[in-house]
């Protein structure tokens, strides 16, 4: 032990008190590694200390491969750019992978098994209704692989693993990669499907009148209304969105509960919440500012939340104590689960170290669990969203219940970045953190080489972003949909086989052999870390355990380019009614006439654009910030 601590001691600018997740996927790959049969062995590929790893020919999907994949073979419909492309590709390379030997193009259609040699080609596989885009449950090739159909049982191959079925079901979810698709579910097209922000205010206010006044100033409201005057039927159509609601309340909670939200009208789109039920009454930092409570941070970061006048917005404003007593879920999600927002509503503050959030907020002694053989780790040169080698760690949380998952990334040049050489001191170029809340949910965070809280990563890959950086927490949250990833080691066998060439004594060995466990050993304390905790948690939230992630499927929705039926929704008016008010707003905004406008853009004409629409309600935008965003508008139009 004591040539070990000592050696942990003199490697420089590690700190262990750094703590990380497995980061698995933001999300360009498998697993980290082959993930073993309880039965199998695993044998290390090499002889000496230098391991073998893919190259950027063989495997363009690494993430320290510096220029994305090139144009796929099959490119996506309706284009999407290298976003897309190396999304498709890491989907395709999966089905490749698992289901090429039966199915893939080295086979005549006389060869492959039922005629279907073209496992490889989403588009082929559209085209014959193998896969349905923006329905992965609805898509037969999903469905075989979940069910372990595919491959078959009598192949001898092994079942597709949940991470690889993960980034088939998440392009196929991604509305942002099929532009020429209509959103999943049945769109509605009844008269009548409005509901303007009159009606919206007046369904609060009959809630509120029930209620205690002792408790209304707790009440919120959050609303989907928004998707429904879009043309989204009221019923399992909003599904998905009533699902990220749910989640993103309890991943944004400090509770040890899980808890719903009510819905206050038939339809089930408008829901209270009681701010008391997530911890969100409490005073929260963001960036050095004070807030009172979490919904005003929100409000103050949701471009969206708008002050409304008029008797029933009044009435909603004197009863909750608040300025903006409602916001559209998809609205406040998009901000809520990003960044330091996202931290200071969990509890964490962003620009702060990571080590001194994990030692005095969850009471975790990293070196001493290492000393005394209380975590575990594994090594792997193939974590295909990491620049170079990747280290995995977990801990148990001591002031609570509850578990850590670190995983330590190499920058490029790293000083001592080979863990095969040095399996006990390295130095990470970053730190990726999954742990558990008090109600089991998964909560992100990423730090830079020197230990400092960020919002996003420069080492990991998420295809889903357009600068494919890996953000906290909606690229987190889109890989873990069904827990932590198990990673199989590489470390040990090649450490052990080399330890003469590397200096291990042999307390250095014990070590090595209690910290780096087997991958079937692993493997199983991911499985029960995920059941004991997080899917306990969505079953108690009523929310599915398999199939993508409603959260970032929401936010990657919101954050496409957006069409004349979701603007409106957004104004509170029909599709109808803005295409015929078009000319009232700003030019940018008539784009909408035959084609879609970006998030961002319409985003910095919401206001102006509102208030031209709201004359004619009772309720309408607040006075002043109308004036300032009507005048702006006629300086554009002039």
């Amino acid at each position: 032990m004591t040539n070990l601590t000592q050696r942990m001691t003199q490697r420089g600018p590690l700190s262990w008190g750094i703590t990380a997740a497995v980061l698995a996927l933001a999300c360009g790959g498998s697993e980290d590694g082959n993930n073993p049969g309880p039965n199998d062995t695993v044998v290390p590929p090499l002889v000496d200390v230098t391991p073998v790893r893919e190259t950027c020919a063989q495997n363009p999907l690494l993430a320290e491969c510096q220029t994305p994949a090139g144009p796929s073979a099959n490119p996506p419909p309706g284009g999407g750019g290298d976003q897309a492309s190396l999304a498709k590709a890491a989907a395709e390379n999966v089905l490749a992978a698992n289901c090429g030997q039966c199915h893939g193009p080295a086979l005549s259609e006389e060869q492959a098994r039922a005629g279907m040699n073209y496992i490889d080609d989403i588009d082929r596989l559209v085209q014959t209704d193998k896969i349905v885009p923006l329905n992965s449950t609805g898509s037969r090739i999903v469905q075989r692989m979940v069910r372990g159909e595919m491959p078959p049982l009598t192949s001898g191959l092994p079942r597709v693993t949940e991470a690889d079925i993960q980034v088939v079901s998440d392009y196929i979810d991604n509305p942002q990669f099929w532009p020429s698709y209509a959103p999943s579910g049945r769109t509605c097209v009844e008269d009548g499907q409005l509901v303007d922000f009159d009606e919206l205010f007046q369904e609060i206010n009959r809630d509120l009148s029930g209620e205690d006044n002792d408790d209304t100033q707790f009440f919120r409201y959050i609303s989907l209304t928004n998707r429904f005057t879009a043309g989204v039927c009221a019923d399992q159509a909003l599904d998905r969105d009533r699902q990220a609601l749910t989640k993103m309340l309890n991943m944004l909670s400090t509770r040890a509960s899980i808890e719903r939200p009510l819905a206050i009208n038939p339809e089930e789109t408008i829901y209270r919440i009681d701010l008391r039920d997530f911890n969100w009454d409490r005073d929260i930092d963001v960036d050095g500012r004070g807030f009172n409570d979490v919904w005003e941070a929100i409000a103050e970061n949701n471009p969206y939340a708008i002050r409304f006048e008029g008797d029933d917005a009044d009435d909603a404003v004197d009863d909750t104590g608040t300025d903006f007593p409602v916001m559209f879920a998809d609205q406040m999600l998009d901000v809520a689960v990003l960044g330091n927002l996202y931290y200071g509503i969990i509890g964490v503050d962003g620009g702060g170290r990571l080590s001194d959030f994990i030692e005095n907020d969850l009471g975790i002694d990293v070196q001493g669990d290492i000393e005394d053989e209380e975590a575990i780790r594994a090594g792997t040169t193939r974590s295909r969203i990491s620049r170079q080698d990747r280290v995995v760690e977990r801990h148990d949380i001591q002031l609570r219940g509850g578990v850590l998952w670190q995983s330590f990334d190499f920058a490029d040049g790293a000083d001592n970045d080979n863990i095969f050489q040095d399996p006990f001191g390295f130095s990470p170029g970053g730190t990726e953190v999954i742990f558990t809340l008090p109600n089991g949910m998964l909560a992100f965070l990423i730090a830079d080489e020197d230990d400092n809280l960020v919002e996003d990563s420069d080492i990991l890959l998420d295809t889903n972003q357009n600068n494919f950086r890996a953000i906290t927490s909606v690229s987190c949250s889109n890989c873990h949909a069904s827990g932590f990833i198990p990673v199989v080691d590489e470390v040990a066998a090649v450490s052990l086989r080399n330890a003469r060439s590397i200096g291990l004594d042999r307390d250095e060995i014990e070590q090595l052999e209690a910290l780096y466990v087997s991958p079937q050993e692993f493997a199983r304390t991911v499985k029960e870390d995920s059941e004991s905790f997080y899917l306990s948690a969505l079953q108690r939230a009523g929310l599915p355990t398999t199939g993508g992630d409603s959260v970032s499927n929401v936010f990657l929705r919101f954050e496409a380019d957006i069409r004349l039926e979701d603007a409106a929704g957004d104004l509170g008016v029909t599709p109808q009614d803005l295409g015929d008010n078009l000319n009232l707003l700003d030019p940018v905004m008539s784009v909408l006439e035959r084609g879609t406008i970006s998030r961002e853009d319409f985003t910095a004409l919401y206001i102006s654009s509102l208030c031209a629409l709201s004359l004619t309600l009772e309720n309408v935008p607040d006075q002043g910030i109308c004036d300032d965003a009507l005048r702006d508008l006629d300086d554009r139009r002039r």
